[in-house]
């Protein structure tokens, strides 16, 4: 049978297991079994109380491919901490063919294994939560309080070290004041920038302003005292919604607590400025996808294409309709390139075409599995000089936290800062130890095989037949190298090459 393993490490206990104490536990069970590991999947200091772990979603996407049978992880709270995300995701591996074994809780499938499995991921999800209640307790009685929960200050506030709260400074405080000024008077989010950078000032961290910091100052409602807190949450509605909530799913705004810099006439002007901006950007939104950008050049001057469309009046019906191009970027800057520019549906469907018949017609998928297998094949051989790097690495890392360790016996001074530097070099020895359980992995087993790389591609014709404009530019960024627009020809340069019978050329 062919298993993965899924590890993880939560940072909100630092009690619980390590990554590689878990894989190790795993591949110790596997070998019991006789499973056969074709592949790790680790996420670090992730909850599993949310979906935010990547590789966590990429083992779930890879059970659609049919990659392996069964996962393996140590405790079932290493899966997942909320039944009803568990749930999804078991329903999800169970479509797929494919069962989760835990290494310490040996379920199997019958009514007492259910509720016991019921049992144990009630207990996991009560535990998470609870410690969730209690750290959001703590934040809340500070934000009751008027005390800084943590972080970088906004701009035009300090914090007091004795009070924790937060106080006027009075030097940033005069460019929080220019900005929304600046805005109230209709000026950009580029005329403001522009403004900005004449006087010199920076943000909070000492760099220059962007739209997004801009945009953050101005919709920070602490600059009118009102002590915003648990912002992840869904935002109310309404404008003067000022009341205190303690449900912990929800926003807390608590006014008053925070000394005001900008007058609350000025704000919720700016805010219907915002508002009113956001709106028209909606309405006016352009929905066109581009499938080649960033891909396709000019081929009079070698310059980057863009997107580009123009209006015209029908004579029969006297609407106006749009027409979509690709243009020369550096001809419409500067006027100095013979090009022309190209129907937008001409050359990608001309790409599109060329796609289905080089890599997804029924003769190509085959020939470009047997490449593909091939080149791996090939790589396989240059796996020994990663595993023999990374085994430097590893080695390396361990005499750095032994000298770290040596130090703190001998009385070291700065115990801080050596305690920070061990923290990393453990996280870093963590990884690299997982890495190369994964390149052992690679250079013991053959893991790829023509079968799966045929799924993974018909899988990729599904998503050219579903005419999604969003798939089809995934697909074209995953495929094509760069598109070359001549006034007479279109050439295709693709990022891997195969040769089929009958197969056609650009032109």
């Amino acid at each position: 049978m062919r298993a993965v393993i899924y590890a993880r490490f939560s940072s909100d206990n630092q009690r619980e297991e390590s990554i590689t104490a878990q894989v190790r536990a795993c591949s110790e069970y596997a070998k019991q079994k006789g499973y056969h590991i074709v592949k790790i999947y680790a996420d670090e200091a992730r909850s599993a109380l949310t979906d935010d772990r990547p590789n966590f979603l990429r083992m779930i996407s890879d059970a659609k491919l049919g990659l392996f049978d069964i996962v393996l992880i140590h405790k079932l709270d290493r899966f997942a901490r909320n039944r009803y995300d568990s749930a999804i995701y078991k329903r999800e591996l169970r479509r797929c063919g494919v069962r989760i074994e835990s290494v310490l809780e040996q379920l199997d499938d019958s009514p007492e294994s259910i509720i016991l499995e019921s049992v144990l991921e009630g207990l996991a999800e009560y535990y998470s939560r609870n410690l969730a209640r209690e750290v959001m307790k703590g934040m809340m009685e500070n934000a009751l309080q008027g005390k800084h929960n943590g972080g970088l200050p906004p701009l035009g506030y300090d914090v007091d070290p004795e009070t924790k709260k937060l106080v006027v400074n009075e030097s940033e405080a005069r460019i929080v004041r220019l900005i929304f000024e600046l805005y109230a008077q209709g000026k950009s989010y580029n005329d403001i920038i522009s403004a900005l950078n004449q006087y010199g000032f920076k943000t909070k961290k000492g760099k220059p302003f962007g739209k997004n910091s801009i945009f953050e100052i101005l919709r920070n409602k602490k600059y009118i005292g009102i002590y915003i807190f648990n912002r992840s949450a869904p935002k109310k509605e309404g404008k003067r919604n000022h009341h205190l909530t303690k449900a912990p799913d929800e926003i807390i705004e608590i006014p008053g607590t925070i000394p005001t810099i900008i007058d609350e006439e000025l704000f919720w002007r700016v805010q219907s400025i915002m508002d009113k901006r956001k709106r028209n950007r909606a309405s006016n939104k352009a929905k066109t996808v581009y499938l080649l950008s960033g891909l396709i050049y000019c081929g009079e001057c070698g310059n980057a294409m863009i997107g580009d469309s123009s209006s015209y009046l029908t004579k029969k019906s006297k609407e106006h309709k749009k027409l979509y191009y690709y243009t020369c970027n550096y001809n419409g800057r500067t006027g100095q390139c013979n090009s022309q520019k190209v129907r937008k549906e001409l050359v990608e469907e001309f790409v599109l075409k060329q796609l289905r018949e080089r890599f997804f017609a029924e003769k190509a998928i085959p020939e470009l599995a047997e490449k593909i297998y091939s080149s791996f094949t090939s790589q396989k051989k240059e796996m020994g000089k990663e595993v023999k790097y990374i085994e430097k690495e590893l080695k390396e890392t361990g005499r750095k936290i032994a000298n770290l360790v040596n130090a703190l016996a001998n009385g070291a001074s700065t115990v801080n800062s050596i305690v920070e530097q061990l923290k990393l070099l453990e996280s870093k020895k963590a990884t690299l130890e997982v890495q190369l359980q994964e390149w052992y992995l690679k250079l013991q087993d053959n893991i790829v095989t023509k079968d799966n790389i045929i799924a993974f591609l018909k899988s990729k014709k599904e998503q050219l037949d579903s005419n999604d404009p969003v798939a089809l530019k995934s697909l074209c960024q995953e495929f094509i190298d760069k598109v070359t627009v001549n006034n007479d020809k279109t050439d295709v340069e693709f990022k891997i090459t195969v040769v089929i019978d009958g197969g056609g050329g650009g032109n």
